[in-house]
C-alpha cells in the first residue's frame, strides 16, 4: 500500500474517531460531572461526625455513582479519545522526508550537502 492511501485511510479514520467523540461528548460530560460529585460527597462523608450530615453527603455519593454507571458508554469516548491522541503522536513523531530544492527549482542531490563544513569553513575564512 502506497504512502498517499495510507494517508487517505488515516484522515478516514479520524474524521470517523472524531464524529463517534463528539457522539460520546454528552456522555461524558455527564461521566465527569458524576464522578466529581461521587469523589467529593466521598471525601465530605468521610470528614463529617454527624448522622444526618453523613445520611446527605451519603446519598449524593450514590447520586454520583448513579450518574456514573448511567453514562457507562461515555468510556468508549474516552477510549476513543485516547486513540485519537496516540494516531495523532505517532504521526506527528515521524520522520518526514524533507525535499531540498535548488535556487532554478530543480531538486538538490544529497552531495551537494555532504561538505557542508567545508564550505561553512571557507565562508569563516572569507570574512
Amino acid at each position: 500500500m502506497n504512502r498517499q492511501v495510507k494517508q487517505v485511510l488515516f484522515i478516514v479514520a479520524a474524521i470517523s474517531l472524531v464524529l463517534v467523540l463528539i457522539g460520546f461528548l454528552p456522555n461524558m460530560i455527564m461521566f465527569g460531572l458524576g464522578a466529581l460529585l461521587a469523589l467529593w460527597a466521598g471525601v465530605r462523608f468521610m470528614a463529617v461526625t454527624h448522622v444526618g450530615a453523613k445520611i446527605g453527603y451519603g446519598a449524593l455519593a450514590v447520586i454520583g455513582i448513579i450518574t456514573i454507571l448511567s453514562n457507562i458508554w461515555a468510556l468508549i469516548g474516552i477510549v476513543v479519545a485516547w486513540v485519537l491522541f496516540k494516531g495523532y503522536m505517532m504521526y506527528a513523531n515521524q520522520k518526514q522526508d524533507v525535499e531540498i530544492f535548488n535556487a532554478d527549482g530543480s531538486r538538490a542531490s544529497r552531495s551537494s550537502f555532504q561538505s557542508f563544513d567545508q564550505v561553512w569553513q571557507k565562508f569563516v575564512n572569507r570574512r
